[in-house]
């Protein structure tokens, strides 16, 4: 992840943009809410930098 952050750092991303969880198949609930989680985050970031309009 260090080194994602590093190479997010330098395409001039938001690491906040990348996420990694260890969620078992048996928890459903917690997957459900950090997707709900992380999707929030996204939309809060805005429009990625690396779409431009064509």
């Amino acid at each position: 992840m260090k080194l994602l952050d590093s190479v997010l750092d330098t395409l001039g991303l938001e690491s906040k943009r990348v996420t990694l969880k260890w969620i078992s198949a048996s928890e459903g609930r917690k997957f459900a809410e950090t997707a709900s989680s992380f999707t929030e985050e996204i939309k809060k970031l805005g429009p990625s930098p690396m779409t431009r309009d064509v």
